[in-house]
């Protein structure tokens, strides 16, 4: 069995056990598809509870735990993380907006991110959120004034740019020049111009230095030098820190030969992380913080397509479905993808399809850039039959180009605890001109 097909065969077992069809949380994919529409993201909520805490169990008490809402900003998935206890990281005022509506507290919650505008840091500095984390001196200075005028105190995390870039990351947002962090070598000097505005209060650091992480001796290796920073910002502010955000980037594996990653064996490194700073008195009473976005909502969704047309094409066949790069682009590899591969992808109506044929599947829109598998061997499929990609949890709806050709826009709808919840409802070709202002002639 590939490794992809063994990925398919855990997945729908995590969505919802054994059946002739594809269930999640016992609902039939063929009833949440007649109850909709397709194409449509359907989210199994007890499946994204179990992994945060798998989490945090493996973290332990001492490591607080952020969900990276970039990864998905559905309100409804946002309500759910919130309730489990989990700290917010936002990148925009709409993700610092929804974060407040969700539940998530205000000192649960920091902002992160290049190109923070002065409305951002002001609304930041009034909600009195843990940190701010700042990526340059420029920034800092523009966050004194925010506080300035509101006559607060903000806190802030300088967001530092490592000397040498992480292993392993598939992609860095550390080492080297970048547009993301303050230079490592520039840390003394920063903290010299912290302290003279008066209305900031460095309480700490963070370093994201890469995303899609499978090594983890090389994330634990990261983490040291984290812990190594803090140290030296300690010693340069003359005082203990109060937040060490140590990033996150833990790997998704959705393509053929991508390996799982070792949640167990990362854990056992990271408690040697956890002891280094519990047992120094500068970094004691920080408060650790691992941000995970797709680790943790990217198993919970698949995202559900209907097979509208079945073609062949000189000795090809081709599988047209009605959604495609419109609502899902991550899958069909535009991206910015170097290498377009297939997420895990299954026929979800008929688990125990008739035969097997190499197929590409491709979505409706007017490009050949469209295509969601290529030559991939697939069971015999008739019009009308539903066809899943999995891991869609994460940077599926609200990371794609939605107005491209103006399809209708597709539904979320969440499975949790028994009952199903429409999230969003489907956008109506009806609805493409809604809010645009035409000419008058």
């Amino acid at each position: 069995m590939s490794t992809q097909r063994a990925k398919i065969e855990r997945l729908t077992n995590l969505l919802g056990g054994e059946a002739p069809e594809l269930l999640i949380g016992h609902v039939s994919i063929s009833e949440l598809a007649r109850q909709v529409s397709t194409p449509c993201y359907i989210y199994n909520g007890d499946l994204l509870v179990n992994q945060i805490r798998r989490v945090r169990q493996a973290l332990g008490p001492e490591t607080a735990l952020y969900y990276s809402l970039k990864a998905n900003p559905s309100l409804g998935l946002c309500q759910i993380i919130a309730r489990e206890g989990v700290g917010a990281e936002v990148a925009s005022i709409g993700e610092l907006i929804l974060a407040r509506e969700s539940g998530f507290p205000a000192g649960a919650t920091i902002f992160a991110g290049p190109g923070k505008t002065d409305a951002e840091l002001e609304l930041s500095a009034k909600l009195g959120i843990h940190a701010v984390n700042v990526e340059s001196i420029g920034e800092l200075g523009r966050l004194s004034g925010a506080a300035n005028r509101l006559g607060t105190t903000a806190r802030v995390g300088l967001r530092i740019n490592p000397v040498a870039q992480v292993k392993g990351a598939q992609m860095r947002m550390g080492g080297g020049p970048h547009q993301f962090g303050i230079d490592e070598e520039q840390l003394a000097e920063v903290v010299e111009k912290s302290e003279v505005y008066p209305s900031l209060k460095v309480v700490g650091l963070h370093v994201y230095a890469g995303t899609q992480m499978f090594d983890v001796a090389a994330l634990a290796a990261h983490c040291q030098h984290v812990v190594d920073l803090a140290l030296r910002l300690a010693d340069l502010l003359g005082r203990p820190l109060e937040m060490i955000d140590l990033g996150g980037g833990f790997g998704v594996p959705y393509f053929e030969n991508s390996p799982e990653f070792d949640l167990q064996e990362f854990s056992a490194s990271y408690r040697e992380v956890v002891r280094r700073c519990k047992d120094d008195p500068r970094l004691a009473p920080a408060q650790l913080i691992i941000e995970l976005g797709r680790y943790l909502v990217a198993e919970a969704g698949v995202y559900v397509t209907r097979v509208v047309d079945v073609k062949c094409s000189r000795g090809k066949t081709f599988v047209v479905t009605d959604g495609g790069m419109n609502h899902h682009i991550m899958a069909t590899g535009n991206f910015g993808q170097v290498f377009r591969k297939p997420y895990p992808v299954a026929l979800l109506n008929r688990r125990d399809g008739p035969g097997e044929e190499p197929v590409t599947i491709v979505g409706p829109c007017c490009t050949p850039l469209d295509v969601i598998a290529q030559n991939v061997p697939f069971p015999i499929v008739q019009v009308g039959d539903l066809i899943g990609i999995f891991y869609s949890g994460a940077y599926g709806y609200s990371a794609s180009s939605l107005a491209f050709l103006s399809h209708p826009t597709p539904p979320e709808v969440l499975v949790w605890q028994g009952n199903t919840y429409l999230l969003r409802a489907p956008g109506l070709a009806e609805q493409v001109l809604e809010g645009q202002q035409g000419l008058e002639f």
